[in-house]
């Protein structure tokens, strides 16, 4: 997506929701970053880094981005984030902004029907009733997650992700391909892509005519 933005001669603009200074320390290097304009939403502060002048990191909402304008952004990159951001409800309005706010993205999570659960690093976990999950979260370290000491811990853990499966995904996005990461053959996580927005002009255009042209919010397109 980025390498398509940048063969048309201009800056590429990304928002990476739940995004972090670390990952793009990390995975920076795919391609060059002078040739973009990174921002990172998160609920917490992290401080600027200096060798990575183009990454600006903002504390947040996801699902509020009252604050960029329609299709501000070339591609909307989330890694991991949309399964924690609440009920249903939250889920849904992080889809329609990142839809908003997007020309193209990619939104990646977790399969339910992955039988690992991503976080806790266990087998069959998110499958149990929470009144057996909180318990496990009581008795060991689960994944990312420490042991927790009381029951109200141990809920703030169980209710830190919600998983998706394909329909749900399909559902939130519906203008975009979900694509299927496998590992030994099972559907580890879902991904959804929308490489372009076709209600818009050309990615050659500049950013504030790509602004200045864009419809309605509810407007869909195809791939």
């Amino acid at each position: 997506m980025v390498e398509t933005y940048l063969s048309k001669g201009r800056i590429c603009r990304i928002l990476d929701l739940g995004g972090t200074i670390e990952f793009w320390r990390t995975w920076g290097s795919v391609f060059d970053l002078s040739e973009t304009e990174i921002v990172c939403i998160n609920t917490f502060d992290q401080p600027a880094d200096f060798v990575l002048p183009n990454v600006t990191c903002i504390k947040g909402d996801a699902c509020n981005l009252s604050q960029f304008s329609d299709s501000t952004f070339d591609v909307v990159f989330s890694n991991s984030c949309i399964e924690h951001v609440g009920a249903w409800p939250q889920m849904s309005q992080f889809a329609s902004e990142v839809r908003r706010v997007g020309r193209s993205y990619f939104i990646q999570t977790p399969n339910f029907w992955f039988p690992i659960e991503a976080h806790a690093r266990m087998p069959f976990i998110h499958w149990l009733p929470d009144q057996i999950t909180y318990r496990l979260h009581m008795m060991t370290k689960t994944g990312f997650y420490p042991k927790a000491d009381d029951v109200e811990g141990a809920m703030e853990i169980v209710e830190d992700a919600r998983l998706l499966d394909i329909r749900q995904m399909r559902t939130l996005f519906p203008d975009a391909e979900i694509q299927k990461e496998k590992f030994f053959g099972l559907t580890k996580a879902l991904v959804a892509v929308r490489r372009k927005k076709s209600a818009v002009g050309e990615m050659g255009e500049s950013w504030g005519e790509v602004v200045a042209n864009e419809p309605g919010r509810e407007k869909q397109a195809a791939i």
